[in-house]
């Protein structure tokens, strides 16, 4: 049967969408400044990135871990399916 989950906060603006190498839906939260995880069980985990950053686009790379835009930061991170983050700057 589906169920919908929520993000309890109002404005944290949900955007880019992908299925993990975990079997997780990973997201975007573009206005909070965080990586979500939706785990098969339902628990959602939030990670932290550049606040300011704005992540939006995310997929998983060939190398087990997700990729993501930062567009306000100008860079892209990386986050491991332990929710390890690093950013590199775009020249």
């Amino acid at each position: 049967m589906p169920t919908l989950t929520t993000v309890s906060e109002p404005d944290a603006g949900p955007y880019g969408i992908t299925f993990g190498p975990d079997g997780a839906l990973w997201f975007t939260l573009v206005h909070a400044g965080e990586i979500g995880r939706l785990a098969p069980d339902g628990r959602v985990d939030r990670f932290p990135v550049d606040p300011a950053g704005g992540p939006t686009a995310i997929t998983t790379g060939p190398d087990g871990a997700l990729w993501f835009t930062l567009h306000r930061a100008n860079a892209i991170g990386r986050i491991t399916v332990r929710g390890e983050t690093t950013t590199y700057p775009v020249p």
